[in-house]
């Protein structure tokens, strides 16, 4: 098995670590965002953390956007030529896994993201808008584990 090392708030985790202490009982997990892209660091560790669970054989039902979090889907986002595109990791992640990326409606409303599927659509096309009750829907299987960044 491959190596990698899993960074979150600089705390580095060895993946010994991440199989036997989150994975030891084979859950399936649905992520929730909350933070825009490039407030903090915790969308570039979501995505990290599903690339890293996809690695190794475990489901991610559902990554859910909430709050800031749904700055993540915007397609007006302008990155710096040095800079990752965080938003076309997660449209990668998406076209690759086919890992649903939902984007919380009222949250988005809230801060001018449209999903209007017209030309005033402002989000990237793999996100779907759904309400609050799709994912603590998500949450009634006991196998799922859902995990905030």
């Amino acid at each position: 098995m491959g190596r990698f090392c899993f960074q979150h708030k600089a705390v580095y985790f060895h993946h010994d670590y991440f199989i036997k202490r989150i994975m030891s009982d084979s859950p399936i997990f649905a992520l929730f965002i909350t933070k825009s892209p490039y407030d903090s660091r915790n969308a570039e560790s979501a995505l990290a953390f599903c690339e890293a669970a996809v690695a190794l054989g475990y489901k991610v039902k559902h990554v859910f956007f909430y709050q800031a979090g749904v700055h993540n889907s915007s397609k007006h986002l302008c990155v710096n030529t040095d800079e990752v595109s965080v938003k076309d990791r997660w449209q990668a992640l998406n076209a690759q896994h086919k890992i649903p990326l939902y984007l919380c409606v009222t949250a988005g409303t809230r801060r001018g993201i449209v999903t209007s599927h017209s030309e005033d659509d402002t989000t990237a096309a793999c996100f779907t808008s759904v309400g609050m009750s799709e994912y603590f829907a998500s949450l009634h299987d006991d196998s799922i584990k859902s995990i905030q960044f």
